[in-house]
């Protein structure tokens, strides 16, 4: 923790240098007058206490009753007017309230309060503990400065009229050091004007067991105001309060104080890079827990993560940021952001869920146990496969959105196919799993197209699809059996059977039991054997839109 320098002098030194100030008191001076005013009250009410290191402030706050006289040069006695001594002791009052005022820090500059600590003035969280911070102020100057000024979006027309008064920008970086150790590494940002990009990336320098995390600074600012964009900025190494140092990371903070500004962007953006080291032996390095809380800061994962790290914990958290991906493991992992696409190309996880408003989903997830995709006013396009953990199968899968289309191509698979991934012996795993498979879509104002192209064999599932003022189109595998219903409001329903050869070669045929109804409540079943007539349940519903069912 960094301490500032203008610590004030303690009260004893700062009392003592206020008694030799005083004039010498070996006599009683004669008669200051009865009247007591507001000043001396106030006087009253700092006098130290009988024997204190301050006594010899008592010579100073004298009663009024005491007695002060002047000798002038021709030795002639003279009584000090009562505006002069009132002057004297207001001067005096307002001395001591200024040395209380700095002794337990609230002394108030230009509307500011003064802290313990010049981190304090940035929007640092609660649950956050500073172990150091930088200013931008003391970083180091990059020789790599921004390509263009492009991303702060400024006109040719501004740039011209600000270059001639002043305009300036800059880079400055820094680098911090994390344990790999930890329980929790994590990236956060908070205050105005934090925006940016995030990046991983392998080296093989980097010593074994440490991560570095790298932060370049650019600025662009405009000298006429009497604001320094650097001095308001700071990174800071930190760690979560709960985690006893456990949970390490690096804090991007700017001030709380941040003035409102006339340009059309921030005038501030990071750029950070985490590297990781290669890992030396067979395996690739595996890190516990890693989180980001950066608002407003773009993901971009270009590189393979895959190809040298894998993460337990995996929690990215991106507002107003872009999230994209090429290809990341992890034991659970956890994509939030807003108005901005999350775009991933491979993603290989136990657990996924996902999290966007106003901007499309999509990628390609590889899951053993569940994944649950939400979205408001945005599209969701994605493709998942199952692979079961458990030997017996199961799982489950939720889809949800507004406004736009929900499209997904959904593919079962056998536990066996995936065993290596998940550690299992293949001995160990039946040649027909007993397994059930829970998927949901649902969307208001939107379609909903679901496609189930691969589901083993004596596996049952239940699915669910609905939408409001939309359609709703499900295609299912021969391998499915079960019951279904499709339920529509003005538009009536549909069911197609297109699978007739038996999918285990055992020259079965398949039954379709059906009740149309009025079209509009379409209910029946479809098997194989009539023993599994209720195994699954498939159920479509739209209002204000037709349901189709491909079997």
């Amino acid at each position: 923790m960094i301490i500032s320098d203008n610590t004030p002098p303690s009260p004893a030194k700062s009392n003592a240098a206020l008694s030799n100030l005083q004039p010498s008191l070996e006599s009683p001076p004669p008669a200051y007058g009865p009247v007591v005013g507001p000043s001396e009250q106030q006087h009253r009410q700092y006098q130290p206490y009988a024997g204190s290191p301050s006594s010899a402030l008592s010579n100073v706050l004298r009663s009024p009753m005491d007695h002060y006289t002047d000798v002038e040069a021709n030795g002639s006695r003279r009584r000090e007017s009562p505006g002069k001594r009132f002057c004297k002791a207001f001067a005096v009052a307002i001395l001591i309230y200024v040395l209380v005022a700095i002794f337990f820090g609230t002394i108030k500059m230009n509307g500011q309060q003064s802290r313990t600590g010049w981190h304090n003035d940035f929007a640092i969280p609660n649950g956050i503990a500073v172990i150091s911070c930088t200013r931008g102020s003391e970083m180091q100057n990059s020789s790599t400065g921004w390509d263009s000024l492009q991303s702060i979006d400024f006109s040719h027309e501004l740039l011209a009229k600000s270059s001639s008064n002043g305009f300036g920008y800059g880079t400055v970086q820094t680098s911090l050091s994390l344990p790999l150790s930890s329980e929790t590494l994590f990236l956060l940002s908070r205050g105005p004007s934090s925006s940016g990009n995030l990046r991983i990336k392998s080296s093989s320098t980097l010593e074994e067991g440490t991560a570095r995390v790298d932060v370049r600074v650019s600025y662009a600012e405009f000298a006429k105001r009497d604001f320094s964009l650097l001095r308001r900025t700071s990174v800071c190494l930190v760690h979560k309060k709960q985690g006893k140092r456990k949970q390490v990371g690096v804090g991007l903070f700017t001030s709380r104080d941040w003035p409102s500004s006339p340009y059309p962007r921030s005038q501030l953006q990071y750029d950070v890079t985490l590297v990781l080291p290669e890992s030396r032996g067979p395996s690739i390095l595996r890190i516990n827990a890693f989180e980001t809380d950066l608002p407003n800061f773009h993901h971009f994962f270009t590189q393979s993560l895959d190809e040298f790290v894998t993460f337990g914990e995996l929690i990215l958290k991106a507002g107003n940021g872009i999230v994209n991906a090429a290809s990341i493991t992890a034991e659970n992992a956890t994509i939030h952001t807003s108005n901005r696409e999350i775009n991933i190309r491979s993603l290989t996880s136990n657990t996924v869920s996902l999290y966007t408003i106003n901007s499309e989903i999509r990628g390609h997830f590889i899951i053993s146990q569940s994944i649950d995709i939400k979205a408001v006013n945005a599209k969701v396009k994605a493709n998942i496969e199952l692979y079961p953990e458990y030997p017996n199968g199961g799982g489950s899968i939720i889809l949800q959105t507004t406004q736009k289309a929900l499209e997904a191509i959904i593919n079962i698979h056998n536990p066996s196919y995936f065993s290596n991934f998940f550690n299992f012996s293949s001995s160990s795993i039946p040649s027909k799993p007993s397994s059930t498979y829970f998927i949901s879509a649902s969307n208001k104002n939107g379609i909903v197209d679901v496609s189930v192209p691969l589901l083993p064999p004596d596996s049952a599932l239940n699915l669910t699809a609905s939408s409001t003022n939309g359609r709703v189109t499900t295609a299912l595998p021969a391998t499915y059996e079960g019951s279904y219903s499709l339920l529509t409001t003005n538009i009536v329903g549909e069911v197609h059977i297109e699978h007739t050869e038996d999918p285990e070669g055992l020259e079965r045929k398949r039954l379709w039991d059906s009740n149309k109804g009025n079209g509009k409540d379409i209910r029946g079943s479809v098997y194989w054997d009539r023993s599994n007539r209720n195994k699954g349940s498939v159920v479509l519903k739209s209002a204000n839109g037709q349901a189709e069912l491909f079997l």
